[in-house]
């Protein structure tokens, strides 16, 4: 299924993750370009039967996946805090628009526990629809976020093959369809769970934190 228009359709095509001023100094960011043929109108009249199955399982893939880190890394999950329990979730769930480190926790799998350094991600959009993209790594989701429940985002969107400029809408291609949420779980701390894992791992989590930014002209506060 394919996004519907609305009267509300924006005029070009939104770019998930559009160049992002530099934040931090000598930090520099890739370009994003998936494509998004039009403006969304809400998750439930857009989301495949196989995405809707999937995020209907969260719970018990939540689960099955923490089940799956051995007794070894207990530890080292726990370490996580909020970011790896299924019920760590927040009010205020909606991502600002702005430039975040996305970094992967992935449970079950080869391993049971793996975590990875942090790449960018970018939320970006208008008053009518919110994209995320992912802009570096090898992994490269991107698509809409949905308002859904006072903790929690729908995400709906496909994998960009890194080699690629841009990924087909959501629906057109099942094997590059992913669906996820989206919870706040501390103050300026997100995570984007998907439904869909790499490397044989049952639970891909993204911890996303928002870059500080240098604002020309604001004087920074000193601590007293």
């Amino acid at each position: 299924m394919r996004f519907v228009s609305t009267p509300l359709v924006l005029t070009s095509l939104i770019a998930l993750g559009a160049t992002v001023s530099g934040c931090t100094a000598g930090t520099a960011r890739p370009r994003a370009t998936p494509h998004i043929a039009a403006t969304p109108t809400g998750w439930a009249g857009s989301v495949t039967a196989e995405d809707r199955s999937r995020l209907d399982a969260l719970p018990a893939t939540w689960a099955r996946a923490r089940a799956a880190v051995p007794v070894r890394l207990k530890a080292k999950l726990d370490g996580e805090g909020p970011l790896v329990q299924p019920g760590a979730a927040l009010d205020l769930p909606a991502l600002p628009p702005g430039p975040y480190y996305c970094r992967l926790v992935r449970l079950g799998g080869a391993h049971g526990l793996d975590t990875y350094k942090p790449d960018f991600c970018t939320v970006d959009g208008t008053t009518h629809a919110l994209s995320f993209t992912k802009q570096s790594g090898t992994s490269l989701p991107g698509g809409w976020l949905f308002p859904d429940t006072d903790k929690r985002q729908v995400f709906l969107g496909t994998f960009r093959p890194a080699h690629a400029d841009s990924a087909p809408p959501y629906s057109v291609n099942p094997a590059q369809d992913v669906a996820g949420v989206v919870e706040r779980v501390a103050p300026f701390r997100w995570r984007l769970v998907l439904t869909r894992a790499g490397k044989g791992a049952l639970l891909d989590i993204y911890e996303l934190v928002p870059v500080t930014p240098v604002v020309r002209g604001a004087v920074p506060a000193v601590p007293g």
